[in-house]
């Protein structure tokens, strides 16, 4: 059984069982079990070997490989679960996935163009609101209805697609309620031979799953249901989604079935509970059963493809992209505060797992409870949930055009990069990687690890005069490299080609088109152009490495004259060797980013306002695309950091570059306040995509009570000086050590990654050690 660590009196380690019910507590420890387990691999045969299927058209075929694993992968009810839906066999998770459904020719045809046919999509959440009022029956009808209508026009190549568009739909559609329909049957056989307590239960389940999806939810168990069922049959087939807004949606049935008595809060909190676990269902402890999975491999940054390696990989071998969102105003701007919203903190607070993945959205007028409850659930560990500011997301949303009712429900993907929820094809521009845009104006535009001009030329920097000379050189290498990447994506989804991270013309998601926002008004795929937002983040990376690495040229080089630009360059070509002493010099002297030191911040300030000005500039050139400006790393800061030289905030070739909006390791000597300070002063209103700052804490610390105020108090400032993002992370470095040395002691040790949450003894070494290196503040 996993050992869980976090809450003050578990720190240590120790085993514990968490549920409100004694059925919670027997699921969660058959889950602790089954997360040390080796999962299996499950796919269908290929579509192609059904000779009534092979000739369709792919989207058809893509339609038809849904509904096969829908209709054929193997099913199992646990004992004790009330909400159903897991892939299994004799309680050994199977990992399932698309059959093959496209033709060698196919295959062929699209790696040629750079793209794939996989489908399997992600940075995105689908419209639940609607599934739950509705059901799917209504959505099946909708449709039907718009390609009898299409029928019935005269043919043209556009009306050919968007009937295939609504076929493909409906089969999809269908399976889900199939797939409902399976599990009703199996809790029907088998109550049959269950003890009667049991078997009613079973009965019970059987007619919720022969109601939904399919109809509205009448309660919060079908609800539930309805969600779960589409989520796992995304995840079931290789589309990893976030939830959205959940409290916000599953309110309307608990506050019915709380008002009309026909469900007390406690068997409320047991069904929450249920769902909890299983958001679990697939994650593994155990790192021998999956490190040799991830290999070094490419990926899509912007307009160049960056290697990622095979740790970076790994340690999101639990993050499913399960996020959940909670509170926040709601679109007529109220608060949205519920009694489900903290149902949802107490199941993060007593399963300290890593999913779901738990954001909080605070504002101004949160309730003081609220606040005190997330400073709280923090202080359990695990880094969650995190904490994003609608006085600075909603205003940044609103100055993209979004209109204000549609900007007040903007939610997260996958990982923390914000979205309209519902309603968005959401993308990211990788790679506005701001330490190699230095690079590139030190090397006259060539990255030094590749040896390949991948910048512009803006002059030999010996003959830079001024710092402003420098600081100009930068803004026009980065503002070139913007307009190439809007222009990347703006001209590829004019004709057609747009691929989503290796997806394009050739890759179709027909439910999850039912499920976002005008897709079934325009007749489109949500890959191509359907949803009401088409959203791509421009994601600036290691802004503080480059902002020290700017501040300690200004000093010693501009300022004091004390070393010349051609030794700097010289030392940096050498990756610093024989230049000990004047890396120490860079390091020691200069200010540094998140000390509210005003020289560092107004350089930060001003690197920040010309980014986002300028991307905002370029996407006047493309009016139907979204194009926010993000800054984040996500857990790749190893790879993007191998990308980048030696860089003069100190860092050797390779190293990885800061995470997220935070400030580089070991810098941020002044505590959390100046921290907080510094980040505040930067343009968070013009990052709708977000900027978490990533924060860590000594448990030590904030022990008690009054450690909950102080965790409350400093939430509460970073919303008034109008902070974008944080997440908190509250353990220990002797602890993370003592992991590292004895990891089946502290299996349950979680720590915060760049998008998400990870079990820290499944991460990789290089992983573990720059946790243990990050610095730990007193509040």
């Amino acid at each position: 059984m996993a050992i869980t660590v976090s809450r003050e009196t578990d720190r240590e380690g120790g085993q514990k069982q968490a549920g409100s019910t004694p059925r919670v507590r027997r699921l969660h420890a058959r889950l602790q079990d089954a997360m040390l387990c080796r999962q299996e691999v499950w796919r269908p045969g290929s579509i192609l070997d059904d000779p009534t299927l092979a000739t369709l058209p792919l989207v058809l075929r893509r339609a038809h490989a849904f509904g096969r694993v829908l209709d054929t992968m193997p099913i199992e009810i646990a004992p004790d679960e009330l909400i159903v839906g897991k892939s299994a066999v004799d309680g050994v998770v199977q990992r399932t996935s698309l059959p093959e459904f496209a033709s060698s020719e196919e295959h062929a045809r699209a790696r040629a163009e750079g793209m794939g046919i996989t489908s399997s999509l992600s940075h995105k959440t689908p419209d639940y609101p609607p599934l739950v009022r509705r059901g799917m029956r209504a959505i099946i009808a909708e449709t039907e209805a718009r390609c009898a209508a299409l029928e019935c026009e005269p043919p043209t190549q556009e009306r050919e697609a968007q009937i295939l568009f609504f076929r493909s739909v409906a089969i999809e559609c269908k399976a889900l309620v199939r797939l409902a329909n399976r599990f009703a049957d199996l809790a029907d056989r088998q109550a049959l031979d269950a003890p009667p307590p049991r078997a009613a239960e079973l009965r019970h389940i059987a007619a919720v799953c022969r109601r939904v999806p399919e109809f509205p939810a009448r309660g919060f168990h079908e609800a539930v249901q309805s969600v779960w069922f589409a989520h796992f049959s995304f995840f079931s087939t290789g589309t990893g989604l976030a939830l959205g807004r959940f409290d916000q949606y599953c309110w309307p049935a608990l506050r019915r079935d709380l008002t009309t008595e026909r469900l007390s809060l406690d068997r409320a909190r047991e069904i929450l509970e249920c769902v909890w676990l299983k958001f679990n269902d697939r994650a593994q402890l155990a790192r021998e059963n999956f490190a040799d999975r991830y290999q070094d491999g490419p990926w899509v940054a912007g307009d160049r493809v960056r290697t990622i390696t095979g740790f970076d990989r790994a340690d999101a071998i639990n993050h499913f992209g399960q996020n959940i969102v909670l509170s926040g105003l709601t679109p007529s701007g109220v608060d949205g505060t519920n009694d489900l919203t903290h149902l949802c903190l107490d199941c993060l607070e007593h399963f300290e797992f890593t999913s779901p993945v738990v954001t909080v959205r605070l504002h101004r007028g949160s309730p003081d409870r609220l606040v005190e409850r997330c400073a709280e659930v923090l202080k359990t560990g695990g880094g969650m949930p995190y904490i994003f500011n609608d006085e600075a997301i909603v205003p940044a949303y609103r100055k993209l055009g979004v209109p204000s009712r549609d900007a007040r429900d903007y939610a997260n993907s996958n990982c923390w990069e914000t979205m309209i929820a519902g309603k968005s094809d959401q993308e990211l521009i990788r790679g506005v990687n701001f330490p190699l845009i230095l690079e590139w104006v030190l090397n006259r535009g060539v990255t030094r690890c590749r040896d390949i001009q991948e910048g512009i030329d803006t002059g030999d920097p010996r003959e830079f005069a001024h710092f402003d000379d420098l600081l100009e050189a930068w803004k026009r290498q980065l503002d070139a490299y913007v307009a190439r990447n809007i222009d990347y994506v703006g001209e590829a989804y004019a004709r057609g080609d747009l691929f989503h991270s290796g997806h394009g013309r050739y890759s179709y998601n027909p439910l999850l088109s039912a499920l976002i926002r005008d897709c079934l008004v325009r007749g489109q795929d949500v890959i191509r152009g359907g949803a009401r937002y088409v959203i791509w983040h421009l994601m600036g990376e290691g802004v503080a490495n480059c902002v020290d690495a700017l501040v300690a040229m200004k000093w010693l080089v501009f300022d004091q004259r004390a070393v010349a630009m051609d030794e700097v360059i010289v030392a940096l070509e050498r990756n610093w060797q024989g230049h000990e002493q004047l890396r120490q010099r860079m390091i020691a002297r200069a200010p540094k980013f998140a000390n509210d030191e005003r020289e560092a911040d107004s350089i930060a300030a001003d690197l920040m306002q010309w980014f986002t000005a300028r991307a905002q500039y370029h996407a006047q050139r493309y009016p139907s695309i979204l194009f926010p400006c993000a800054v984040g790393t996500f857990s790749w800061y190893h790879s993007i950091g191998r990308e980048v030289g030696a860089s003069c905030d100190g860092r050797f070739n390779g190293d990885p570059v800061t995470p997220n909006f935070s400030p580089s390791v070991g810098m941020d000597l002044k505590g959390p306040t100046a921290a907080i300070r510094s980040y505040c002063k930067m343009p968070s209103t013009d990052l709708a995509g977000g900027g978490p700052m990533d924060l860590r804490f000594a448990g030590s610390h904030l022990r008690g009570e009054a450690g909950t105020h102080r965790l409350g108090g400093f939430l509460r400032a970073f919303v008034a000086l109008g902070g974008n993002m944080t997440t908190v992370t509250i353990t220990d470095a002797e602890l993370l050590k003592r992991a590292m040395r004895e990891p089946d002691k502290y299996r349950g040790l979680r720590v915060r990654m760049g998008g998400w949450s990870a079990y820290f003894v499944a991460l990789s070494p290089e992983q573990q050690r720059l946790h243990i290196a990050k610095v730990e503040h007193g509040l």
